[in-house]
């Protein structure tokens, strides 16, 4: 017992130290018309990792299964002054990832004898961020609000035939798979609950073909915890709610987790020129 709390008292002080360290944990970009700072590489297990090209240019891509599912993504904010303008751009290749699920052959993904056509998915949308209260001598900046819309289509390069997916999160996204344009609308609300706990929350609406009888609603809700300087720990939940085809509808709630990692790269000094060093002759 005496040794179990040594170590609980080793964890809170190392702890302690590394939460004081924290001037104030930075505000997640992810759905936002900010980008990541120049030189940061952000990694987590399930969502993008982001790499800031510049300080209003990043680029990100999911690597855990780029070999099946190749994918990339680019975000540029335009815009940055009062409040914050920024296009998000994407590209992937679903047909290696869409033969797969359709060796399972289960309800509501491919039936084997379906053809996957060959095919890349596109994604455009505009994000519009502005903080609700201003930064100020004693405090970061905080509430950022985030107004966004965009499409999704995917173009067949060789024709194929494969049934609408009708799985709750899954359907609405691979119904451009049947060549239908899916778009979509939302809002995001980021925060600092205190110095070193921060939330993200957001309503997405989204529709098939301009269809309001083919819609769904998403929510999602999360805490931001960092562990270390670099480490932190993403917890939460999402709501859905969507129609499918068939006439039925799903109403479905999922638990979320995730951890993430930073690190910033050093940038390269440049060569120091002594240009009032006089030549001799």
């Amino acid at each position: 017992m005496k040794a179990i709390k040594k170590i609980l008292i080793l964890f809170l002080i190392v702890n302690i130290g590394a939460f004081s360290s924290f001037a104030q944990f930075e505000l997640w970009t992810v759905g936002t018309a900010l980008t990541v700072p120049q030189g940061r590489l952000d990694v987590s297990a399930f969502r993008f990792a982001q790499y800031g090209i510049t300080n209003t240019f990043e680029v990100s891509a999911q690597p855990w299964i780029f070999i099946i599912f190749p994918n990339g993504q680019v975000k540029k904010t335009w815009y940055k002054k009062d409040f914050a303008v920024a296009t998000v751009h994407s590209i992937n290749y679903p047909s290696w990832t869409l033969n797969m699920l359709r060796k399972r052959d289960k309800p509501g993904y491919i039936p084997v004898d379906s053809v996957v056509p060959q095919m890349l998915a596109f994604k455009n949308e505009v994000i519009v961020s502005k903080f609700l209260k201003k930064k100020t001598t004693c405090e970061a900046a905080n509430y950022l609000l985030s107004v966004k819309l965009g499409f999704q289509f995917a173009w067949q390069i060789k024709k194929g035939d494969i049934p609408p997916m009708e799985k709750s999160i899954i359907y609405p996204r691979s119904s451009i798979y049947q060549k239908k344009l899916l778009w979509y609308a939302g809002v995001d609300i980021d925060g600092h609950l205190n110095s070193w706990i921060n939330f993200s929350a957001d309503l997405d609406f989204l529709s098939v073909k301009f269809n309001l009888e083919d819609i769904a609603v998403e929510h999602k809700g999360m805490i931001m915890l960092p562990l270390t300087n670099s480490l932190s720990i993403l917890g939460g939940y999402k709501i859905f709610w969507g129609t499918y085809p068939s006439g039925n509808s799903q109403f479905a709630i999922y638990p979320l987790l995730d951890i993430s990692w930073k690190y910033q790269f050093k940038p390269k000094k440049a060569k120091e020129l002594d240009l009032f060093k006089k030549k001799m002759f």
